[in-house]
């Protein structure tokens, strides 16, 4: 590739933001999913995408900001689920499924009754990232720095709660106070993903680069740090081809994530069977 047609795209104010928008939700996105594979919360985070679904509805039938109406209701979800299961003898998975299907049909008869939105409810379940204005990239960025920074300061708190929450609340360790805090960056990572590849994808945005970089290696900090960069290289890759081809950005940033997966995988289990048939 000629370095004319690598920056090729570049020379469009649109894909610039485009590339700067989805490269920063893919490395923080790829950094908290990190802790959804450990925790096993990708239900949670699938969960959490939907219910954001209603507060983009009722957003939209109101005529306030989405993203705010999405937080809302990603922030109540996941904050919903820990007090369920503190408050009642309801099972984790139980809770969520309750909140997930009843927050989620709730947005499915307000749409009902408004069919003049679904242009725009279209874009968001799918992605519309070439459309992601300079103001929304700045804000992403401040949401960004913000996740980051309260991932880097409570890191260890978040380890202890992952590997050992029983023996941390045993000793007196506030767990529900960090389970919850860990919820809340998790829906927020998931509505600021939600311009880049829309509902419908977004938790293959946190899921797929932490678990390719799960294959790699099993120490936590080089986990997220690759499963970032996979994330990262997803999504460049991903805004290549969708440019040069014509398809859809929001989901071949997720294609490309999901084939650096199975390349990965693929490797290792040749890998092993070589070892073996030494």
């Amino acid at each position: 590739m000629s370095l004319n047609l690598l920056f090729e795209p570049f020379q469009y104010g649109f894909m610039v933001r485009a590339f700067v928008g989805v490269g920063l939700v893919a490395v923080v996105a790829a950094a908290i999913g990190t802790f959804v594979v450990l925790k096993g919360l990708a239900f949670m985070g699938d969960a959490i995408a939907h219910t954001a679904f209603t507060g983009i509805a009722i957003g939209l039938l109101l005529g306030v900001s989405i993203h705010l109406g999405a937080l809302v209701f990603a922030l109540l979800t996941a904050l919903g689920v820990v007090f369920l299961t503190r408050v009642s003898n309801v099972r984790n998975d139980t809770a969520l499924a309750i909140l997930f299907t009843g927050v989620f049909a709730l947005g499915i008869v307000l749409l009902a009754s408004s069919p003049g939105f679904v242009g725009d409810l279209n874009s968001l379940l799918l992605g519309s990232v070439l459309a992601i204005q300079a103001e929304e990239i700045a804000l992403i960025a401040v949401f960004a720095l913000v996740l980051l920074g309260v991932l880097g300061v409570f890191f260890s708190h978040f380890v202890l709660i992952s590997f050992d929450p029983v023996g941390a609340e045993a000793a007196g360790f506030p767990v529900a106070v960090f389970q919850s805090l860990l919820l809340a960056l998790i829906a927020v990572a998931i509505v600021i993903s939600i311009q880049a590849v829309g509902v419908v994808l977004v938790v293959a945005l946190l899921i797929t680069p932490a678990a390719t970089a799960g294959l790699l290696t099993r120490r936590l900090k080089p986990q997220i740090f690759l499963s970032s960069l996979v994330g990262l290289a997803s999504s460049l890759i991903g805004l290549y081809i969708s440019y040069f081809f014509g398809a859809p950005p929001g989901a071949t940033v997720v294609l490309v994530a999901t084939m650096f997966f199975a390349v990965v995988l693929i490797v290792q289990k040749l890998r092993r069977a070589g070892g073996r048939a030494c």
